[in-house]
C-alpha cells in the first residue's frame, strides 16, 4: 500500500493518521517527561529519598507492561478502538488518584493505573499501523510518527516546568486529564475501526494461547523484542537517572529540562531521517549498525569519564550522548516492525507480547542503571555498553541462528 493514503474506508488522510497516532503514542512519554522536574518536589513532600521517589516512574512501567497483556487479545476480539476509549478512561482514573494523594504510596498506586491505561492506545499504534501497511511501509510510516512523537520528550520536561512556576505539581494531572480527553474526542471524531469484524478472533483462552505461543515461539518476533527491551533499557536508565544526572551530579538547577530536550533532538532527527534509509537500506542492517556504533561510543564515554573520576564535562558528556541516542532513534521503529512483519493475523497479540515482553525486559536493566548513578556517569555509560553488545549478539543470533554469514547474504556453519 502506497504510504500516501490510508485504508478506503477512513475518514482520516495518511498527514492526519500519523500525528494521531504519534498522538496515541504519546501519553506514555507525556506521563514520564512532564513530571521530571516535578519528582524533587514530591520527594520533598512526601519525605522519601531520591531512590524512593524514583517508584514514580517504574510504577508507571510497570502498569504499563501488565496493561499490553490486556489489551492486544482484547483488540483482537472487540476492535482496536474501544481499547482505545477504555485505555484513556483508566488513565484518567489514574491520574484523579495522583492528583488526590496524600502518601508516596497512594501515588505510586495512581502512576500504576496510569500506566495500565496509557497501555491501551499506545499499544493500539502498531496494532493500527499493521492492520493498514506491512513491511517497510509500516516502518516508514512509524517513523515518522515516531519523528512527530519526539517532540513530546522536548516539550513535556519544559511544560512541566512551567506548570510548577505557577502551580504546585498536581497540576501536572490536571493537565494529563484535559489532554486525554481531547485525544479521545479527536480519536471519536476521525478514526474508523481498523479491523474487520471477519478478521476477529473469538476471546477464548484457547485462541488466546494459540496466538501468543505462535508470537513467542517465533525466533524473529521473539528475539527482536528482547533487542527491543535491551535497547529501551539502556534508554531508560538515562531517564530515570536524568534528574539526578543534570540536577544533582552537574547542578543545572531549573536549566534542567532544556538540557534534557537536548538530547531528544538526536532522536527526532535520525527517526526522521530513518524514513528515508529504510526503504535503502533495510530494517535489520540499520538496527544491526548503530547497535554497534552504541556500544562503540558508550565504550568511548567510560573510558573518558574514567579519566575524569566519572564526571567529565557537561558538554562532552552531552556530544558523547547526543551520538547514542542519534542511534536508538533508529532502532525503535525498526525493531517494532521487524517482529510484527510476519504477524499480521495476529497483529494484537504481536503488538501485546512486543510491547509488554520488551517493557518487562527494560524495566530490570533501566532500575539498575538508573538507582546505579548517585555520583557519577560511569553506570550509565557501562549499562549502554552492555545493553548495546547482547543486542549485537542477539541481532545475529535472530537472523542467521549460530552460523556465519557470507558475502553473497547466505550463511555457513
Amino acid at each position: 500500500m502506497s504510504t500516501s493514503t490510508v485504508p478506503t474506508n477512513q475518514r482520516i488522510g495518511m498527514f492526519e493518521f500519523i500525528f494521531l497516532i504519534a498522538s496515541l503514542m504519546s501519553i506514555v512519554a507525556l506521563s514520564i517527561d512532564a513530571v521530571l522536574p516535578a519528582l524533587g518536589y514530591m520527594a520533598v513532600e512526601f519525605n522519601v529519598s531520591t531512590s524512593d521517589i524514583q517508584l514514580v516512574l517504574t510504577s508507571l512501567f510497570a502498569g504499563f507492561a501488565i496493561g499490553q497483556l490486556i489489551y492486544g487479545p482484547l483488540s483482537d476480539s472487540i476492535g482496536r478502538l474501544a481499547c482505545i476509549y477504555a485505555g484513556m478512561l483508566l488513565f484518567v482514573i489514574g491520574c484523579v488518584v495522583s492528583l488526590l494523594a496524600q502518601s508516596l504510596e497512594i501515588l505510586v498506586l495512581g502512576r500504576f493505573l496510569q500506566g495500565l491505561g496509557a497501555a491501551g492506545p499506545r499499544i493500539m499504534v502498531s496494532a493500527l499501523a499493521r492492520d493498514c501497511f506491512a513491511g517497510r511501509t509500516m516502518a516508514r510510516v512509524m517513523s515518522f510518527a515516531a519523528t512527530v512523537f519526539m517532540l513530546v520528550p522536548i516539550l513535556a520536561p519544559m511544560i512541566g516546568q512551567l506548570v510548577l512556576w505557577v502551580a504546585p505539581w498536581q497540576y501536572i494531572f490536571v493537565m494529563y486529564i484535559v489532554l486525554a480527553l481531547l485525544m479521545s474526542i479527536w480519536t471519536y471524531l476521525r478514526l474508523n475501526e481498523t479491523l474487520p469484524v471477519a478478521d476477529r478472533r473469538p476471546l477464548q483462552f484457547s485462541a488466546i494461547w494459540q496466538a501468543a505461543r505462535l508470537v513467542l515461539t517465533h525466533r524473529q518476533a521473539a528475539g527482536y523484542t528482547l533487542v527491543s527491551g535491551l535497547v529501551f533499557g539502556g534508554f531508560l536508565g538515562y531517564l530515570s537517572s536524568s534528574q539526578v544526572l543534570f540536577q544533582e551530579i552537574y547542578g543545572v538547577g531549573d536549566a534542567f529540562p532544556l538540557y534534557f530536550s537536548l538530547l531528544v533532538l538526536p532522536n527526532v532527527v535520525s527517526s526522521l531521517l530513518n524514513a528515508r534509509l529504510v526503504i535503502r537500506w533495510g530494517m535489520y542492517r540499520l538496527v544491526q549498525l548503530t547497535n554497534v556504533g552504541v556500544l562503540t561510543t558508550a565504550c568511548a564515554l567510560y573510558y573518558y569519564a574514567s579519566l575524569h573520576d566519572g564526571i567529565p564535562p557537561l558538554n562532552n558528556m552531552l556530544a558523547f550522548l547526543f551520538v547514542m541516542f542519534a542511534g536508538i532513534g533508529l532502532q525503535f521503529g525498526n525493531l517494532n516492525a521487524l517482529a510484527m512483519e510476519p504477524l499480521g493475523k495476529v497483529a494484537g497479540m504481536a503488538a501485546t507480547i512486543f510491547g509488554a515482553g520488551s517493557t518487562l525486559v527494560s524495566i530490570p536493566i533501566g532500575a539498575w542503571i538508573g538507582m546505579s548513578v548517585t555520583s557519577n556517569i560511569l553506570p550509565l555509560s557501562l549499562g549502554m555498553a552492555v545493553t548495546a553488545a547482547v543486542g549485537v549478539v542477539l541481532m545475529h543470533w535472530v537472523r542467521f541462528g549460530w552460523q556465519r554469514p557470507t558475502a553473497n547474504g547466505g550463511i555457513t556453519s
